[in-house]
């Protein structure tokens, strides 16, 4: 923009506002007059001009009123103008470069409620304007620097990245799963989340508890039957292979995974037509020799029964690498205490997948750390979400209810290996997946540079947090918060006097050190359609619909604490005893 340009802007503006106020002027003093029954002066530029020279001569019968009427009605135009003012810098200009509201306006409070209104049966006949808050969809956070709320629908899906101690629990697990509308399914390698939310959501239904590693030391009070994911053959590919993922390498040659998940197969298969547990399938991968699974597949799918025959059936060399493969691969059964959790045991109610889906229950799958241990946290998210797929096929092609699946540190304690595949038929069927990790390495580790680029496309609702030391991804994502235009002043001086000039320059918005240097509860918004914003992150502490979590979160960690130290005490005992 030239200086001519701003003289034109600044004097038309001038102009304008001189307009409307001597407009408002005129009418307030007419209103206040027109009180008193006075009578009033004509409206014309003349009168404007007579009332700034002498206002006791445009007005005599009536000066106070029409003064104070004409003072009133300024105020409130000079207010209106500066809330116009502010409202438009607000959805239309944002100083920072990254986007303002207005583009972002299908994620504020209005769009949001009607989306949910149309996603969940529950709300079909509510108004938008009486969807509560929580109900809204998933909270994301502020937009910056509007303060407006922006929630994402429960017909998306999500990933965060962020940094350790950068708010993952406190700004989007624990809000994300306590506004939950119905099912809800979460993972961590924590107790915070769990203890946190434990409480209210047993207000809600009932609270199933997998710990196998002690996250919480919460006692065991349930079992599921993971050989009832092997109905199918592709039930038990699916059932293995959450197994065989935790042997797989990159660099290892892939027969030996490979044939492992093959014999798998066929044992899972074997021990359904049985009627058998897991604990079957163990004992006949301790022996080689054993020919009873192989009956039964014969018996009844003889065309799986020959494949796993002609690949167990070789040289004795390579059919001890293949059991070892297998038995490398469920090791975390072996553990009597893992093994409980997963056969069948008439003093606990069974974990049914396909209730689950439709109920407003919540399953805390918890697990210390990666390896044959996850397999089993993976084995059982993956079946929630096939049940949830297929009752929302009953229910006309998406849940009732959204279930949402908070999946923290998922890479590691659920790495489900198609999840990626995964990822936008759940969000189809009405289940919201919300993956978080520390890092987008640590998604590649997971699932492959080719995995983690298609989950990373198919989520829908990205968010970037603080403390991104990863310097190609911090390029990436400068990349795409895109470029804008600067304006830069130049001063001159010369034998003629001084000289001012302005020129535009195209930058990027935000590069690669600035994303890394966010400010602590910040986070940049990537959602499909829409440029790049930054939010205000809501910790679940500011909020005043969750005053109660602090509460309940210190009881279930004295809890929690209380039966750490018993068990560490019978664990002393017992080491006493021997």
């Amino acid at each position: 923009m030239t200086d001519n340009d701003r003289a034109w802007a600044a004097g038309g503006a001038l102009i304008g506002s001189a307009v409307v106020l001597s407009a408002s002027t005129w009418t307030g003093a007419a209103a206040g007059a027109g009180v008193t029954g006075d009578p009033v002066a004509p409206a014309s530029p003349l009168t404007i001009v007579r009332m700034l020279r002498d206002w006791s001569a445009v007005w005599p019968q009536s000066q106070t009123a029409s003064l104070v009427g004409a003072l009133l009605l300024d105020v409130a135009m000079v207010a209106a103008v500066v809330w116009g003012i502010r409202a438009a810098l607000k959805w239309f200009r944002n100083p920072s470069g990254l986007a303002a509201l207005r583009p972002m306006r299908e994620l504020t409070p209005k769009h949001a409620a009607r989306a949910a209104t149309r996603l969940r049966r529950s709300l079909k006949n509510t108004k938008p304007k009486d969807v509560r808050p929580a109900d809204r969809g998933v909270l994301l956070g502020d937009h910056m620097p509007s303060g407006v709320e922006l929630r994402g629908s429960d017909e998306d899906t999500y990933i965060a990245i962020m940094a350790p101690r950068a708010g993952k629990s406190t700004s989007l697990a624990i809000p994300v799963a306590e506004e939950a509308p119905a099912a809800l399914l979460m993972t961590s390698n924590k107790a915070d989340v769990y203890a946190a939310t434990l409480a209210s959501r047993s207000r809600v239904g009932h609270a199933w508890i997998l710990d196998t590693q002690g996250v919480a030391q919460a006692e065991r009070q349930m079992w599921w039957d993971m050989i009832a994911q092997a109905e199918t053959l592709e039930g038990a590919e699916r059932l293995a292979s959450h197994f065989v993922t935790q042997i797989t390498s990159e660099q290892a040659d892939p027969f030996w995974s490979q044939a492992a998940g093959d014999l798998l197969v066929g044992l899972f298969r074997a021990a359904w037509w049985e009627g058998g547990t897991v604990r079957d399938v163990m004992k006949w991968l301790s022996d080689p020799q054993e020919k009873a699974p192989l009956r039964v597949l014969y018996q009844h799918e003889p065309v799986l029964g020959e494949q796993v025959d002609s690949s167990i059936n070789i040289a004795e060399e390579t059919q001890s690498g293949i059991y070892q493969n297998a038995r490398t691969a469920v090791s975390a059964l072996r553990d009597e205490r893992v093994l409980a959790w997963v056969t069948p045991d008439k003093r606990y109610p069974r974990f049914d997948p396909e209730h689950f889906a439709t109920s407003k229950d919540t399953l805390y799958l918890l697990s210390k750390k990666g390896g044959p241990a996850s397999a089993v946290v993976a084995a059982l998210a993956d079946a929630v979400f096939t049940a949830g797929a297929e009752a929302g096929e009953r229910n006309g092609g998406r849940l009732p209810e959204p279930m949402r699946a908070v999946l923290d540190e998922a890479a590691n304690i659920c790495r489900i290996a198609d999840l990626p595949d995964l990822y936008s038929h759940l969000g189809s069927r009405g289940i919201t997946p919300f993956v978080i990790l520390q890092s987008y390495r640590q998604g590649v580790k997971a699932w492959g540079e080719v995995g983690m680029d298609a989950m990373w496309s198919a989520a829908t609702k990205k968010l970037i947090g603080v403390g991104l030391d990863d310097a190609k991804f911090a390029g990436d994502v400068s990349t795409l918060t895109g470029a804008h235009y600067v304006e830069r002043g130049s001063y001159s001086k010369s034998k003629e006097g001084y000289s001012h000039s302005y020129s535009e320059q195209r930058e990027q918005v935000l590069d690669p050190a600035e994303i890394r240097a966010m400010k602590k509860g910040t986070a940049l918004l990537l959602a499909t359609g829409m440029p790049v914003a930054q939010i205000g992150l809501r910790p679940w502490y500011a909020e005043k619909a969750m005053a109660h979590i602090g509460s309940q979160m210190a009881t279930e960690e004295k809890a929690i604490t209380k039966r750490a130290v018993l068990a560490h005490e019978e664990r002393r005992a017992a080491r006493r005893g021997r």
